[in-house]
């Protein structure tokens, strides 16, 4: 069994799992008032940061394109597992179904195994199930097996996250529809 495993940028991959050629990452595009930035290995984070302190508006981000997800079904790997950004944060889960349903159009339901994984989390969180769905692989599992196991899985996930200062969300008017809450003591 030959497998890969797509994340949107989100995806917080280590540097080793960044060489691993059974990983593969999809960019999400960051704006910042007029200014777009793709997220990919040119990311400076720091200037990011800089440009959004300095920004009067909340920072936006838009998901990849299903195309770029069918892209990335094009590979030589029977199983494909993609695990994207919380849907209730992010289009990139419905890019990536919307891509998986477009390679299925044009190479038939049959020609590869693909399981699309909408995080409920972020970042490493995101992270957590690539290795998990890693660990699985490694294991032989079925690909069946290997889909209801991190289903499973998400659902037993819990996200915690701190800030480091509330002066972003205090840009963003609506932060409460896009499922954030925030608690402070």
């Amino acid at each position: 069994m030959s497998y890969k495993i797509i994340g949107d940028s989100c995806t917080d991959l280590t540097p080793d799992l960044k060489k691993d050629p059974h990983f593969q990452i999809i960019p999400l595009i960051l704006q910042v008032g007029n200014t777009q930035i793709i997220d990919d290995e040119t990311f400076d984070q720091k200037s990011f940061l800089e440009l959004v302190k300095s920004s009067s508006e909340s920072p936006k981000t838009a998901c990849p394109s299903p195309e770029l997800y069918k892209e990335a079904f094009e590979c030589e790997e029977d199983q494909v597992f993609v695990i994207t950004l919380s849907e209730h944060l992010s289009g990139s889960y419905n890019s990536a179904v919307l891509g998986k349903k477009l390679y299925e159009e044009e190479h038939g339901k049959d020609s590869k195994k693909i399981a699309v994984f909408g995080s409920d989390s972020a970042s490493c969180g995101q992270l957590n199930i690539a290795v998990y769905i890693q660990s699985l692989c490694q294991a032989s599992l079925p690909f069946e097996e290997i889909e209801d196991k991190v289903r499973a899985y998400i659902k037993s996930m819990r996200t915690y996250f701190v800030l480091e200062s509330l002066d972003t969300l205090r840009k963003r008017t609506s932060y409460r529809s896009a499922g954030i809450l925030c608690y402070c003591s």
